[in-house]
């Protein structure tokens, strides 16, 4: 990873994935708090801090009719304006971060991020966020085949349940051409310029995972 061609991309950090809420996720707590000393970090040695909410205004829902039609009003996410859609206290935006809004799961589809992070000089994203196999793996891959090179930290990112986690991690990594996973723990190192550990892609379809040799595999990223 090199910091000063990297950003620290935070994706749908937001209440609605908290215990109890519509979509909790497992150890939201530890992801937030993990997060937020990985983008004090990041703040200190210069590397910018994005912020990405899904937020969907009333007038925007028209384009998503298939969604619309099988959510109940109280499961919808990413309702703009409301409490469950705010991003979370402990990883709240800070001066000089960047918010960006979204209404898909990837954070590429129909916006201007691309063209803002190109603007930036960025060529590397350190990711984490909600959910793993959803919002994440859109967005990465989106961002791979821009030719981004991405970094997802393994412990900032989390799913409704472990396995959806898991899984969505090693779908990523089988195809996360040019990138990598690591820990929070190698990511700080990282982004200080200490030596660090990562896992790095070097071939497609590196973990056809099983049942059985799920948790296997994940371990050894």
């Amino acid at each position: 990873m090199t910091p000063a061609k990297c950003a620290l991309l935070a994706i749908d950090l937001q209440n609605e994935y908290r215990s109890g809420a519509a979509w909790p996720c497992v150890d939201y707590e530890g992801v937030l708090a993990r997060t937020a000393a990985l983008m004090a970090e990041a703040r200190a040695v210069g590397v910018s801090v994005i912020h990405v909410q899904a937020w969907v205004p009333p007038e925007a829902r028209a384009g998503c009719t298939l969604q619309e039609a099988t959510i109940a009003p109280e499961h919808r996410s990413a309702v703009a304006e409301s409490d469950a859609a705010a991003i979370c206290a402990e990883v709240a935006p800070m001066a000089g971060d960047l918010i960006h809004l979204k209404r898909w799961p990837s954070a590429f589809r129909e916006t201007a991020l691309e063209a803002k992070l190109r603007e930036m000089g960025v060529e590397e994203l350190l990711v984490t966020g909600v959910l793993t196999d959803s919002c994440v793996t859109g967005t990465v891959f989106d961002a791979v085949y821009s030719g981004l090179r991405c970094w997802v930290v393994k412990d900032c990112c989390s799913s409704m349940t472990e396995m959806m986690h898991r899984t969505g991690l090693l779908n990523m990594a089988n195809r996360l051409y040019g990138g990598g996973i690591l820990r929070q723990a190698e990511a700080l190192k990282a982004l200080r310029g200490e030596p660090h550990r990562l896992w790095r892609c070097t071939r497609p379809v590196e973990f056809p995972y099983t049942a059985e040799a799920l948790d296997r595999m994940y371990d050894s990223l």
